[in-house]
């Protein structure tokens, strides 16, 4: 038994004590006479472990990169940044080599010795040529016999895949996935107020990067932003005050609320390397000030993990720590239909992540094992 005692994140702070025995929390409350390996972090915050459904990768590895160690490692790595699940998320590509890294990432599951992999997310190639963003140019509709070779393929790690409901086969496709038990994001879209209308009640239920690769809201076509804010959809969001501003993120906060935000970090390959210009596959990146760009000036996506995200809500957007821990962790376990994560409760997997003062994250537990702890190697 392990005992950790600090301010616990719950739906209020309040210090206190979670138990762990091996993989599952079998107390969180006040302090308790307790038998076993004590730790107590005073005035540090113990909160349950992030979960991010949407990485490409980070310090020059992708989940798309033709061997297992790349995946392997991101799985090391994001331990560092508080995460303790996530999605390996693959981008738009030849289909061929969509199948070759679903079935890569499968062999991988259930072996990481790091943050857990809790399934696939594929973002592309059924997207909308108009807003393909930094997505390479392989785009394509979707048709059931290709899709029946993604689900062959995925199998159950398949948990997400984005799309742009609108383009030809659009609606057809999201009815199949979900029928497959697939949560269907729509993203990288063009699509209408009425479009994305008529998606919600095909099955889409969140929404990719809301505000980032879809037209701007307007008032006589308010399209996916304003039906999503004014719907009960989950939407993904990035953090990373580049993205999105501080003040469209604050208004999103206060329409959505926490429960209807999932914050991600949609970093990619160059994540974390040090700033200047990258060549990666063939391609030209530039990181600078906490983003990576195309040389174009494109968005390529952000560098940034889950705890600066949280961070920044609470910094730069005045959300609650609570709150914003729950974009992080109980928000993104309930899209993808988790009822053992997120969540410091009893019979919940004993996935935690411990914060300073300064919300820098000090450990991190993934299934009552210590994967992460500052100062360590």
């Amino acid at each position: 038994m392990r005992v950790l005692r600090g301010r616990l994140v719950t739906g209020k702070v309040e210090y206190g004590q979670v138990e762990l025995d091996e993989s599952k929390i079998v107390y969180a409350g006040p302090v308790r006479p307790s038998i076993g390996d004590v730790t107590d972090y005073g005035d540090y915050y113990i909160a349950p472990g992030f979960i991010d459904i949407h990485i490409h990768g980070l310090a020059g590895h992708d989940a798309m990169d033709r061997d297992t160690e790349s995946i392997k490692m991101i799985s090391k790595r994001l331990a560092a940044k508080g995460v303790t699940g996530f999605l390996p998320t693959l981008q738009t590509a030849p289909i061929g080599e969509i199948i070759d890294a679903l079935k890569r990432i499968k062999t991988v599951m259930g072996t990481e010795d790091g943050v857990r992999i809790l399934g696939v997310h594929l973002e592309g190639p059924y997207i909308n040529p108009e807003r393909i963003g930094a997505q390479q140019e392989y785009v394509q509709k979707p048709t059931r016999n290709e899709l029946q070779k993604v689900l062959d393929a995925g199998g159950d790690a398949l948990r997400i895949v984005t799309l742009a409901p609108e383009v030809d086969g659009g609606l057809e496709a999201v009815k199949y996935l979900r029928e497959n038990g697939i949560v269907v994001s729509a993203g990288h879209t063009d699509a209408t107020y009425d479009e994305i209308c008529e998606a919600f009640k095909a099955g889409v239920s969140l929404i990719g990067h809301l505000w980032n690769g879809m037209r701007g809201i307007h008032q006589r076509e308010p399209g996916v932003v304003g039906a999503s804010l004014g719907s009960d959809v989950a939407v993904e969001l990035i953090a990373d005050l580049h993205h999105i501003h501080p003040a469209i993120l604050k208004l999103t906060y206060r329409l959505k609320g926490p429960e209807g935000i999932a914050l991600i970090s949609d970093s990619i390959k160059p994540a974390g390397l040090p700033e200047g210009e990258h060549v990666l596959d063939g391609r030209i990146y530039i990181v600078q000030d906490g983003l990576v760009k195309l040389p174009s000036g494109v968005i390529a996506g952000s560098s940034i993990g889950l705890d600066d995200a949280v961070r920044n809500m609470v910094n730069h957007i005045g959300v609650s720590l609570p709150e914003a821990v729950q974009m992080a962790s109980s928000t993104p376990a309930r899209v993808l239909g988790l009822d053992s994560k997120g969540c410091l409760h009893p019979r919940f997997d004993a996935d935690l992540v411990v914060l300073d003062d300064s919300l820098e994250v000090v450990e991190t537990i993934v299934e009552g094992k210590t994967m992460y702890r500052r100062g360590e190697p």
